[in-house]
């Protein structure tokens, strides 16, 4: 026996590691569902894991007989990668179709079953190429995986729903804020600095919402916008990474942390996200005959015809080419309406950027540029936002972001790890000075457009503190604590307006319900193949009595989803 072979159980070891985890990114990654990318994907993971353990080797002080101790260290490593695999799957359950969560399920079994296996090992100490074949059982085991995940075959087109006569209709005002925390916003509202929000809450139906686990901007909100999960709609991040195995889209991640957990070798391509497969509400409506309207929607690029003014968030952000806005007259217009922050009035450009912070932080949170932004956004609404019966208009306020991210830990310090700042205060009154700005711009939007509408302010994620380990890593690396929505804070949710019953509290509402109750408000059916249900505890007594909500099986020209 050479002595090659006889130093190749580390090897072997770390080929069955590197196989595994090439499954567990094939099921993150189910367009790498084909036989060459998964072919590349196995033997790049399981060269990586041999060339990691083949060290190892050498310090055997046996060759050819491994001792007992390698045994069961190799069972414990399987019984971690079978667990790891399964929490993949507990983790990412609504960005995961059923044939990708079979291969998690079928690593997490296959490592078991290994496990139980070297562990018997333990005893019978194979050698040579007894011990050998013992390490290849489980390696072929992991290598047949991706045979789990096969697609089953495609559906046919549906034909066309017969026409459903409409019910009764609301005129809809859609506003999604960005960066709210439910704390600070109740402590607001109760403080009575936040006039406009206190009205929403006592004369509407609202109260907590939901968000989408673990947390991803263009995931979450197209998951708002089309009424079904991820695993669905397909958008499960908002770019892609490009790796020597090849494009990952989503990636793993470990409970406690924000984020996935990093790839070598991997670089960011911005812009590689992959397209929505589900129609948004707004595309729905428009296909209905509705005058719908949407600007600054995130996750929505391309723009695309039909409405009655479609922007991007690129187009506010000035960063918008010739297709970031349509159609092409109302995008002229509405181009002029865009601000600068210097722009803003001085009061409220001090009030959100304090002098005595520091520079690079106001920088970093852009409170200015975004109250800019927003204040664009609103005004191209209230000129270009469609007013007739039946009409919808949604769009988003996104400002708030950035110096929620930097001074909600000064605002709120009792939720955060690390020491107070010194300027606490200072960066406090900052932040709520935004909150102001809100609700400020919410009330005129009340008074010029709230007649014989229907308003809906939602937040589909609270910002807060990182996650615990996150949290924990931060402080013992000496950095401020930042808020995000990382951690899966719910959102929170207010209906308002005509259809609406007053003063109703809200319990059980989730980011997947909003597309659905946006439709039957508007007069249309709902799809059996959304995920997400209608808020009829909204509706008041008119709305209910009136309205019976028919039911198709799908919108998608595809067919059900």
């Amino acid at each position: 026996m050479s002595e090659a072979l006889r130093r190749s159980h580390p090897a072997l070891l770390g080929a069955i590691a590197g196989v595994a985890l090439g499954n567990v990114l094939l099921a993150l990654n189910p367009h790498l569902l084909a036989p060459l990318p998964v072919l590349r994907l196995l033997v790049g993971g399981g060269l990586a894991g041999a060339l990691l353990f083949a060290p190892f080797g050498w310090f055997v002080k046996e060759p050819g007989v491994p001792s007992s101790g390698f045994w069961g260290a190799s069972a414990l490593l399987l019984v971690l990668l079978a667990a790891f695999a399964e929490e993949e799957r507990r983790l990412l359950y609504f960005f995961l179709g059923n044939d990708t969560r079979r291969i998690l399920v079928g690593v997490t079994l296959v490592g078991a079953a290994s496990a139980l296996t070297l562990l018997c090992a333990i005893r019978s100490r194979p050698r040579g190429r007894a011990a050998v074949a013992v390490l290849l059982c489980p390696l072929l085991l992991q290598s047949a995986v991706p045979f789990l995940g096969r697609r089953g075959p495609g559906r046919w087109p549906l034909a066309a729903p017969p026409a459903i006569p409409r019910t009764a209709t609301r005129s809809l005002l859609v506003v999604g804020l960005e960066g709210i925390s439910w704390e600070l916003l109740s402590r607001a509202v109760s403080e009575g600095s936040l006039p406009v929000f206190a009205r929403l809450l006592e004369e509407g139906a609202g109260g907590p919402l939901g968000t989408l686990s673990p947390s991803d901007r263009s995931a979450l909100w197209t998951t708002a916008a089309s009424g079904k999960l991820p695993r669905k709609h397909g958008v499960v991040s908002g770019s892609g990474l490009q790796t020597p195995l090849g494009v990952l889209r989503l990636l793993p991640r470990l409970p406690g942390f924000a984020g996935p957990v990093p790839i070598p070798f991997a670089r960011s391509l911005p812009g590689s996200a992959p397209g929505r497969r589900s129609l948004a509400f707004w595309e729905v409506l428009a296909q209905r005959r509705h005058e719908a309207a949407v600007l600054g929607w995130p996750a929505v690029e391309p723009a695309r015809e039909g409405l009655v003014f479609w922007a991007t968030e690129a187009f506010f952000g000035g960063e918008g080419g010739e297709g970031s806005a349509l159609p092409a007259d109302v995008a002229v217009r509405a181009r002029l309406l865009l601000l600068g922050p210097e722009n803003l009035d001085r009061p409220l450009a001090r009030a959100l950027e304090p002098a005595t912070l520091p520079e690079e932080e106001r920088r970093k949170a852009g409170a200015a540029r975004g109250a800019a932004r927003d204040l664009g956004i609103v005004g191209a609404t209230l000129a270009a936002v469609p007013t007739g019966p039946g009409s919808v208009s949604a769009f988003v306020l996104s400002g708030l972001a950035g110096p929620a991210r930097a001074w909600g830990a000064a605002a709120e310090p009792r939720r955060y790890f690390g020491p107070l700042r010194h300027d606490a205060e200072t960066a406090e009154k900052a932040l709520l000075a935004y909150y102001r700005f809100l609700d400020d711009t919410l009330g005129d939007l009340l008074e010029r457009e709230g007649r014989d509408r229907t308003l809906c302010v939602f937040s589909p994620s609270g910002f807060g503190p990182a996650p615990p380990l996150t949290a924990l890593v931060d402080l013992l690396r000496g950095r401020a604590p930042a808020a995000s929505p990382d951690a899966g804070g719910d959102g929170f949710l207010v209906f308002w307006g005509s259809g609406i019953r007053s003063n109703v509290r809200l319990t059980s509402a989730d980011v997947v319900d909003l597309a659905p109750t946006f439709l039957v408000l508007a007069g249309e059916p709902i799809a059996r193949d959304m995920d997400g249900r209608v808020l009829a505890e909204t509706f008041d007594e008119r709305f209910t009595q009136g309205t019976s909500i028919p039911v198709v099986t799908t919108f998608e020209p595809e067919g059900p989803q």
